[in-house]
Order: structure tokens, then sequence, then C-alpha cells
């Protein structure tokens, strides 16, 4: 492809996909590291150290379960951005379709 020629059109990014997946995966994962967390508080003995930690930790895997829903929220949108997008049928498309195979 010389410089001059645009990007191929049907060329799609995964991005959306990625940014979906990772937004899963870190609720996912702060899920299983609440439970523990939980745990640690609940069979702390009293101690307040451990206390503390496990209030914190438990703060911090909430505000990573926030990020998580808006990282899947913006891949969500997005993949139904590009599936309205492949939709539309614009004219670079419409020049690919036409192509005698």
């Amino acid at each position: 492809m010389s410089p001059s020629e645009g990007r191929n059109p049907e060329h799609r990014s995964s991005s959306p996909m990625i940014l979906f997946c990772t937004g899963a995966g870190l609720c996912a994962l702060a899920y299983f590291l609440g439970v523990g967390t939980v745990i640690g508080a609940a069979l702390s003995g009293g101690d307040p150290a451990l206390v503390v930690g496990s209030v914190v930790a438990a703060i911090g895997l909430a505000l990573s379960v926030v990020v998580g829903i808006v990282l899947m929220l913006i891949g969500g949108v997005w993949m139904i951005g590009q599936v309205i997008a492949d939709q539309s049928g614009g004219a670079e498309e419409k020049r690919y379709r036409d192509v005698e195979r």
C-alpha cells in the first residue's frame, strides 16, 4: 500500500473488545480479591493494623470495580457504534462490494 492510499475500510480495530475484556477482567479480579479481603477482615482477631489494611484494600477493590465497569461501558458503546457504522453502508464499502470475484 502506498502512502497516498487510505486505510482499507474493511480493516476493523479490536480495541473495543480489548477495552471491554479488560474491564470485565478487572471486575472479576476485584471480586476474587474482595472475598479474601472480607475473610481477612473477619479473621483478623481485632488487630487494628489488619482491620485498617483490609478496609483500605476493600476501598481499592471497590474503585477497581468502578473503573472496570466504566471500561466495559465504553467498550460496549464503542462496539455498538462500530456495528451501526458497519450497517450504514458508506460509499467506500460499496466500492468493495461491487468488485467481481
